[in-house]
């Protein structure tokens, strides 16, 4: 990457002040960075047919920019950023509240038609917070668009196609660019513009688990360009979304079917402990882990309470709490 900096420009501020302090000045510097051959200090910017390069101005006061294309304003260019892909001279004026900067020196931009063709290296990573969630839980996926090559991705875009276990629920934070998302295709649409090389930029979308399976989640990342490398445009997020559920009776008799005492899902969760009493308060059964292979053996008939702690995979431990009835002689 390249960086060339002009000379420093000056204008007067309109409500002068008497005495030593009777001028101040309102700097502007132009400064472009790029990732094409060059000289250093030369205002002049080779680039090859289909890319662009990256113009930037900085004023001390500014609030705002005009931007100069050929000697015409360029509509809707008052950032202090632009992405310029067109032949031609380039100049800025800084904007200010009570007075606007000399032009700047000029930077042209000549766009050499017998380069190479120009490819991006667009990457996007996708990774849920956890891999497992109960069904009602709220988590959310990070979608990461990374710009790996050595050319600005022109028009970048992130399309994410949430499953059917999960439910849209919002965006965290201030993401660069827009986002929108349609409930009938269930897409989310992540317009990001230009990217820069060794630029990234993220997005969280927080879900409702709603269904139990195996969600998953597909992110894609295209541009405007070819890219190079267009194997990790695509990556794909696994949630296991389970229902735990406790059983309130089960049938130790020996008979193959029900014979103990099983959590639905008890498997994503290694960490957990298992308590049981009788009627009168006193522990009958502890297992930490509990297994699934309690059968009630020592135990009568009867009513039992129990008490079930898992630990989350945020870290957290979940309790719950209920009754069980062992019948041996239920009809077969």
């Amino acid at each position: 990457m390249i960086t060339h900096t002009a000379r420093f420009f000056k204008a007067n501020v309109a409500n002068d002040l008497p005495g030593f302090m009777n001028k101040s000045y309102l700097l502007i510097w132009f400064v472009c960075v790029l990732a094409s051959r060059s000289q250093a200090q030369e205002q002049t910017v080779h680039i090859v047919e289909g890319s662009s390069v990256t113009l930037t101005a900085a004023s001390t006061g500014a609030i705002s920019y005009l931007w100069f294309h050929n000697g015409a304003p360029i509509n809707g260019s008052h950032d202090a950023i632009i992405i310029a892909s067109e032949a031609g001279t380039y100049t800025v004026i800084g904007l200010g509240n009570t007075c606007n900067s000399d032009l700047s020196d000029p930077v042209e931009v000549i766009v050499d038609p017998g380069g190479e063709p120009v490819h991006v290296d667009m990457r996007i990573r996708n990774e849920p917070d956890r891999p497992t969630v109960f069904i009602g839980e709220v988590f959310s996926y990070q979608l990461m668009a990374v710009n790996n090559g050595s050319h600005t991705a022109n028009g970048v875009v992130v399309t994410a196609t949430l499953p059917q276990q999960v439910a849209y629920e919002a965006i965290l934070g201030n993401p660069m660019g827009q986002t929108s998302y349609n409930p009938a295709t269930r897409q989310l649409t992540w317009e990001l513009g230009d990217i820069i090389p060794g630029q990234s930029e993220s997005l969280t979308v927080s879900v409702r688990a709603q269904g139990q399976g195996s969600a998953s989640q597909l992110a894609v990342v295209t541009s405007s360009l070819p890219d190079s490398n267009p194997a990790d445009n695509e990556a794909v997020a696994l949630v296991e979304v389970i229902a735990l559920k406790v059983p309130n009776i089960f049938t130790p008799n020996g008979d193959g079917v029900n014979d103990y005492f099983r959590i639905d899902g008890l498997d994503a969760f290694p960490e957990n402990r298992l308590f049981v009493f009788n009627r009168w308060g006193n522990e009958v059964y502890k297992a930490v882990p509990y297994k699934g292979d309690w059968n009630g053996s020592n135990l009568g008939d009867g009513t039992y309470y129990y008490v079930f702690e898992l630990r989350l995979h945020n870290g957290h431990w979940q309790t719950s709490k209920g009754f069980v009835t062992i019948i041996r002689n239920a009809a077969r």
